[in-house]
């Protein structure tokens, strides 16, 4: 439901939990110099806002809230990047009497939005300070981690594009440069210029969310957002050897493929996914780990919405050649169809499987959600979105695995 130009509200009815959600998400085009600006907004925001301008005032109120939870996330779909701000509260049936707790909540989230700690000499006070050093931290601590860091050179080496290199809370000498001034005019910019949407998770009334609302100072934005991104095929295969100080070395491929979310191919590809990296069941951990023992593990991982299917492999460095064939072999085996209709199955199974779980997060939902707005007539329920993996066919999957064509090759040579 629109309420302004570029401003949604979207119900989502649902008797699953005790608690209702409202997700506030902020999406702009995707862009290296804001991604480290828009992350730092987010920890803000979590964090205290003029009424409450201490964390512990902060927590206090929300724990007066019947124990509200506020949380902050980022994400990235395509070439965008997503801030939400999501409030979990009790539904009226689990509390006392009915205090206006909706009321309540929405007025916090209306002061996290409209009341932060805006002024320049609050802004640069110790909380965005202690703020700015924890995602730095946080990078940090993830840099030292060699899987992370593998997959973070990885896309950096497959993508042509700069936003894209970037991992979406950026990278610490991003946020390094970042001050209180330049976070938080990065924030009004959000408030003011990002496509709005926001999501009512439960049981609403959507006359009185209407009507809360609107005392939202929400004014239309024209918003341009390109949530599909399919990157320039290139015959060349851009190879990376980087020495480091570990006992394990990580095998980073980048692969491109051309089906897109919503294509006839797509669950297909899902499909060939689950077969090929996905599970414990997939012929590159049960062939390349399990008979051949080259892996201390191994997996892949798809993004439909940026074109990009990553194989990451912890090995001794001195199988890094044996992997790379054995990896190959496995991929063309599938091309070929050189798989059994047991291992289809089984696939198909997990997937389902995996669906049904899924429904039962509240994020998931959500994300269903957005994606039937922003997609449009390429959204499926449900039942059609299974139905369509359960006719994917043996020919299916090797026509969508043909797509798939290495581009990257980063290797962390680990060195002792």
């Amino acid at each position: 439901m629109k309420i302004a130009d570029g401003v949604h509200v979207h119900f989502i009815p649902t008797q699953k939990y005790k608690t209702n959600r409202i997700v506030f998400r902020m999406t702009a085009s995707l862009n290296k110099q804001t991604i480290a600006k828009r992350a730092l907004a987010s920890q803000m925001l979590a964090t205290a806002n003029q009424p409450y301008p201490t964390v512990q005032a902060f927590k206090e109120r929300l724990a007066s809230l019947y124990g509200t939870q506020l949380s902050t996330r980022v994400s990235t779909k395509g070439l965008t990047h997503s801030v939400d701000i999501e409030l979990t509260y009790l539904k009226e049936a689990f509390i006392p009497s009915d205090n206006g707790l909706f009321w309540e909540v929405l007025g916090f989230l209306k002061d996290c939005l409209y009341k932060p700690l805006s002024r320049v000499a609050q802004y640069q006070n110790k909380v965005f300070d202690i703020e700015k050093r924890n995602l730095m931290t946080y990078l940090d601590v993830d840099n030292e981690n060699n899987y992370y860091y593998s997959e973070v050179k990885g896309r950096k080496l497959y993508f042509v594009n700069e936003g894209l290199k970037v991992p979406k809370y950026g990278q610490s000498e991003l946020v390094d440069v970042e001050t209180s001034y330049t976070a938080f005019q990065e924030f009004q910019n959000m408030l003011t210029k990002d496509r709005i949407d926001i999501f009512m998770v439960g049981d609403f009334d959507e006359y009185q969310v209407l009507q809360g609302l609107h005392r939202f100072p929400l004014e239309g934005r024209q918003v341009d957002l390109q949530f599909s991104y399919s990157q320039p095929f290139s015959n060349v295969v851009k190879e990376k050897i980087e020495p480091r100080q570990s006992s394990q070395s990580i095998l980073q491929l980048g692969y491109q493929f051309t089906c897109q979310y919503g294509d006839k191919d797509y669950f297909a590809l899902i499909v060939f996914n689950a077969m090929f990296g996905e599970f414990a069941h997939s012929v590159l951990f049960t062939e390349i780990r399990e008979k051949e023992g080259l892996a201390y593990s191994i997996s892949s991982q798809l993004n439909v919405f940026t074109g990009l299917l990553e194989v990451y492999a912890g090995i001794e460095k001195d199988n890094r050649n044996q992997a790379i064939r054995g990896i190959s072999r496995e991929l063309n085996n599938i091309k070929l169809g050189r798989f059994s209709s047991s291992l289809l199955n089984q696939t198909k199974k997990i997937i389902r499987m995996n669906a049904l779980l899924s429904e039962d997060n509240a994020l998931t939902l959500v994300e269903q959600c957005f994606n039937k707005v922003i997609f449009e007539d390429k959204s499926l329920s449900s039942e059609q979105w299974l139905d369509n993996m359960e006719k994917v066919t043996k020919k299916d999957v090797c026509r969508v695995a043909r797509q798939v064509k290495l581009q990257s090759l980063f290797f962390l040579e680990g060195v002792s």
